[in-house]
């Protein structure tokens, strides 16, 4: 069954923040095992050098998943679910009449390509010579790239805005994947946008120290939080002790429960 772009968007970003990867050619999900690394390595014997095999086995038994650029989306399509226990993670090649094509085959089988970033919507494939992404909203998006964590990471959009505390990147174009329905029902709106930035809709996320690396909704409440005077740090993304005080003033001097997590409650007082 094929994902709507809310649930699509929604695992990307949960792969992203909750689960220990790492950049892998040709994986789609496979949990980092000792016989995954001599598979890959006798199919791509070009990319896994004797160094890269070595940096893989140090990750053997730490529940590492791998994933490329395009692996990711398709590992994902084919129902990826984190299952440490299943050679691909839970994924099923090919299923959900997903095919396995290459980061440029998939932009040819997407529907409305465009190079006009003012219009895309959360969920939308990017892509650029030999690498892809997904956006997710906010002016970001996710991807698996050997540049900068050498992982499944949250990243700027620079087409869109640039965002304070995330490496950016140029994508040349983006479109609609066949195998994604695009909706916009049951969605609702975290993001209190800056000056010159788009209004994304996505869902709202429970929100406290420690549970999450950085994610786009963390550096929404601590630019919300700067700008009620609650919060004086770096906008990071990261929830940490800083975030979590800022969180527990907020609340104090709205009268809720003061707890430091960022649940529906202490969502609403923020956007009002």
């Amino acid at each position: 069954m094929n994902l709507n772009n809310k649930e699509f968007t929604n695992k990307l970003l949960d792969i992203a923040t909750n689960y220990k990867t790492i950049y892998a050619n040709g994986m789609f999900g496979q949990p980092i095992t000792e016989s995954i690394i001599t598979q890959k390595s006798k199919q791509l014997p070009n990319w896994y050098t004797s160094k890269r095999q070595q940096e893989l086995r140090n990750l053997v038994g730490l529940d590492y998943f791998g994933f490329d650029c395009i692996c990711l989306i398709k590992g994902v399509l084919w129902g990826w679910n984190g299952n440490i226990n299943n050679v691909n993670g839970g994924a099923v090649y090919e299923s959900n009449g997903v095919p396995d094509v290459t980061e440029y085959g998939m932009l040819q089988l997407c529907s409305n390509i465009s190079e006009d970033f003012n219009k895309i919507e959360v969920g939308e494939y990017l892509w650029t010579e030999g690498h892809c992404g997904i956006y997710i909203g906010e002016g970001l998006a996710v991807e698996c790239t050997t540049r900068w964590d050498n992982c499944v990471q949250i990243t700027a959009v620079a087409n869109i805005a640039l965002q304070s505390g995330y490496n950016e990147r140029v994508w040349k174009k983006h479109g609609l994947i066949p195998y994604v329905e695009y909706i916009n029902s049951g969605l609702t709106n975290p993001v209190v946008p800056g000056e010159n930035e788009k209004t994304i809709m996505v869902e709202l996320l429970q929100l406290s120290k420690g549970k999450l690396r950085k994610n786009p909704q963390i550096y929404t409440v601590q630019r919300l939080l700067k700008q009620m005077g609650y919060y004086d740090m770096d906008i990071d993304g990261a929830f940490g002790e800083g975030t979590e005080k800022a969180v527990k003033t907020f609340q104090t001097k709205q009268n809720i429960e003061v707890d430091g997590i960022v649940g529906m409650n202490t969502w609403n007082k923020l956007l009002k």
